[in-house]
This record gives structure tokens, C-alpha cells and sequence, in this order.
């Protein structure tokens, strides 16, 4: 075999090599993404069900709790972060 060809069979199995590592970096990184959110909204659901003093079954004490957040950052003009923040993640998470 001439040794033009070996060179030609050598670069395409690196770039065959290198694809195939660049796409399942691209995948772990996607997966270690979409981990990263699912742990994040779990940390802001538990938050809230330990604020309202709530189980996870009892939905609309939770939606209560998240309601009287609202009114206390849109009728009572509270502005703090954390009342803002509370009720961001009410909302995100369906219970307002």
C-alpha cells in the first residue's frame, strides 16, 4: 500500500474519532444540563412545601402559601428578593 494511502486511511479514522468524541461530549453535556435544572427545581419545590409547612399531596395549601406571597409582593408592594424569588418559582412550578 502506498503511503499516500495509509496517510488518507490515518487523517479520516482521526476524524471519524474526533466526531464521534465532540458529539458525546455534546450529549454529557446536555444530560449534565437537564440534571443540573431537575436538582434545581426540586431545591425550589422543597423550599416551598418547608415554608407553607406542607406535604407534597397537600396541593392546595401550597397554592394558598404561593397566593399570599403574591399579595404580599403585588398588593403590599414588598420588594424584597427573597419574596420575589418565592413567588417566581411558585409560579414556575405551577402553583400559583
Amino acid at each position: 500500500m502506498e503511503n499516500w494511502l495509509k496517510g488518507l486511511i490515518a487523517v479520516a479514522c482521526a476524524v471519524v474519532i474526533v466526531g464521534g468524541a465532540y458529539y458525546g461530549w455534546g450529549e454529557y453535556a446536555k444530560h449534565k444540563r437537564a440534571a443540573e435544572i431537575m436538582a434545581g427545581r426540586e431545591s425550589a419545590r422543597q423550599e416551598i412545601l418547608d415554608l407553607a409547612r406542607a406535604q407534597p399531596h397537600e396541593v392546595e395549601k401550597i397554592r394558598s402559601f404561593c397566593k399570599g406571597m403574591s399579595d404580599k409582593r403585588y398588593r403590599e408592594n414588598d420588594t424584597s428578593e427573597f419574596v420575589r424569588i418565592l413567588v417566581r418559582n411558585c409560579s414556575a412550578l405551577g402553583y400559583s
